[in-house]
């Protein structure tokens, strides 16, 4: 995975809504990043909500410290119509894959790992298991 993509995908799974109005915010092209690509966002998102597969979101992209794409979509809670707001709060459940991963391919471009060590390299207790 190429360093400003996994830096950009751990900038989006770290931050959330409410800390975002800490940060500035920039246009894409400020940034490094495309307009049309993250115009593809919205559409993206409406459709699986209209598809029942959640009721909103909130997407946040940001890059260099800035804010690049901040927009909320949907409903917070389809049983009262409530729009979906930036600042909304979310249960977040079996979070630690994304971060894990994210942590791993860091390493990965860093150097520090590689994707075809056994587990055991680096987690001891694993070292007789078939990860």
């Amino acid at each position: 995975m190429h360093r400003a993509v996994s830096r950009l995908i751990g900038v989006v799974l770290l931050l959330f809504p409410l800390a975002a109005h800490a940060f500035p915010t920039a246009t894409p092209e400020d940034v490094g990043l495309s307009r049309e690509r993250l115009a593809r966002i919205t559409p993206v998102l409406s459709r699986q909500i209209e598809a029942k597969s959640f009721p909103g979101a909130v997407a946040l992209v940001a890059r260099k410290g800035r804010i690049a794409y901040f927009e909320a979509i949907g409903q917070l809670d389809p049983k009262t119509g409530m729009p979906m707001s930036k600042d909304a709060i979310f249960r977040l459940y079996s979070m630690t894959k994304p971060f894990t991963s994210v942590a791993a391919m860091m390493l990965v471009e860093d150097g520090r790992l590689r994707l075809n060590d056994p587990v055991g390299m680096y987690l001891p207790r694993s070292r007789n298991s078939r990860c």
